[in-house]
């Protein structure tokens, strides 16, 4: 079992991989002041993150003028499981051929900050890449991450279909910000806006054939253990969002009945 985040701004250690000992970066505190109410909030289209749009044949559940289906993966910081999320279902969508279909991004929810989601906050590892050793595993399995660590947004509960978080604490933190948001007016959330709906756990797409379902109710963040907890990881992951897919994929059918 790994053990639990209990205090996330203690991260500076030195641990030890089959590869070689590294030291853990100190956390950069990268003031977002007024991020939430005086900065212009990128498009989807515009967002840090290639997102490796590829010209496809349209299979027989979708058409060209279907709207395309955003997913967003979030964890505490936004360099291990979330991005990892990212990749691996980009790998899914990019095998199936439907990549053109989708928008796939990741981000934190504030990675230890208790103010990340607040004007004037700040986020841990905003903009940093993830995290070596998640890299190093993903990359043996041939999954390769790419994107830049970023905090959740205002505009991302309006924007994405699915929000998907890799805990239940993740769930609890986005929640926290949307209400802040809507009831401060921050992003231009309106204070009726509806976005539980959306919400759900990584771990509730795990496929019912499969060695994983019952086991894990949670992705279990693996910062402070050795590799074996960047491969379950990634095991939950690939699992997952095959899960995923086939879910995505059943709420159209039934959409368009």
């Amino acid at each position: 079992m790994l053990p639990s985040v209990k205090n996330i701004k203690h991260r500076n250690l030195v641990y030890f991989s089959r590869y070689s000992i590294h030291s853990t970066p100190k956390r950069q505190l990268k003031p977002t002041s007024n991020t939430h109410t005086t900065t212009k909030l990128p498009s989807l289209q515009q967002r840090r993150r290639p997102l490796h749009i590829i010209t496809t044949v349209m299979t027989s559940d979708q058409t060209s003028s279907s709207p395309k289906t955003s997913v967003l993966f979030v964890c505490l910081g936004n360099i291990c499981r979330s991005p990892t999320a990212e990749a691996v279902f980009q790998s899914v969508i990019d095998k199936q051929g439907i990549s053109s279909n989708f928008i796939v991004d990741s981000c934190g929810t504030g990675g230890g900050s208790n103010n990340w989601y607040k004007s004037g906050g700040f986020s841990f590892h905003q903009g940093d890449p993830s995290d070596s050793r998640m890299t190093h595993a993903a990359s043996n399995r041939g999954i390769k991450l790419t994107s830049a660590s970023r905090p959740l947004q205002p505009s991302d509960l309006i924007s994405f279909d699915y929000i998907i978080g890799m805990d239940a604490s993740n769930i609890r933190a986005i929640r926290a910000a949307a209400e802040h948001w809507k009831t401060n007016g921050d992003g231009n959330v309106p204070s009726d806006y509806q976005y539980q709906a959306k919400l759900s756990t990584m771990t509730d797409y795990l496929q019912s054939n499969g060695k994983f379902l019952g086991r894990y109710k949670e992705v279990p963040d693996p910062y402070y253990g050795g590799a074996q907890g960047f491969e379950i990881v990634l095991d939950l992951l690939e699992d997952a969002c095959v899960g995923l897919l086939g879910k995505i994929r059943e709420r159209e059918r039934e959409r368009h009945k």
